[in-house]
């Protein structure tokens, strides 16, 4: 018999509980969903995320983009060759230490058709939201982005109040 007819569903997660762990459920349920759209494009959820940086900025190195995409170096030219294979980046010398990546013809085209299907995605998440939600979520994370962690703080435990 199936594992999967056999096995219960785990318990759906409660808003109350740990945040992080919250995060991290609502991450995985979101990059599946994307991988699954952009599966029959070659791509990944990582590779879009690549991709879309090209966007606003036409060429970078891969080092640059491993630190935008928070990843490490080894980690994005693995991905780099992967997308250089497919045709959807190139590499050029900018000189004997710098070689920048940025997005051929057949990549501009593969960034905009996975793009609707990513915008469509995110229109589904949000469905149940009224637009205001939907500001004051993408807000919130837009800030919670942009927090740079303070070392000392990173550890402190909740005091309370006497």
């Amino acid at each position: 018999m199936s594992e999967r007819l056999t096995t219960p569903s785990p318990p759906l997660p409660q808003p109350d509980a740990n945040l992080g762990y919250l995060f991290r459920l609502a991450h995985q349920h979101f990059r599946a969903r994307l991988d699954s759209e952009l599966e029959d494009f070659g791509l990944s959820a990582q590779d879009y995320g690549i991709l879309s940086v090209f966007e606003t900025r036409p060429q970078l190195s891969t080092a640059e983009l491993a630190r935008i995409s928070q990843v490490t170096r080894q980690t994005m030219h693995t991905s780099i060759l992967s997308l250089e294979t497919a045709g959807l980046v190139e590499r050029i010398a900018k000189n004997q230490r710098v070689v920048l990546v940025r997005l051929t013809a057949r990549g501009r085209n593969r960034l905009q058709t996975a793009t609707r299907r990513v915008r469509a995605v995110e229109h589904a998440v949000l469905a149940d939201l009224s637009r205001q939600d939907e500001r004051t979520i993408r807000t919130w994370l837009a800030s919670l982005a942009a927090m740079t962690p303070s070392p000392g703080n990173a550890q402190a435990e909740p005091t309370e109040e006497p």
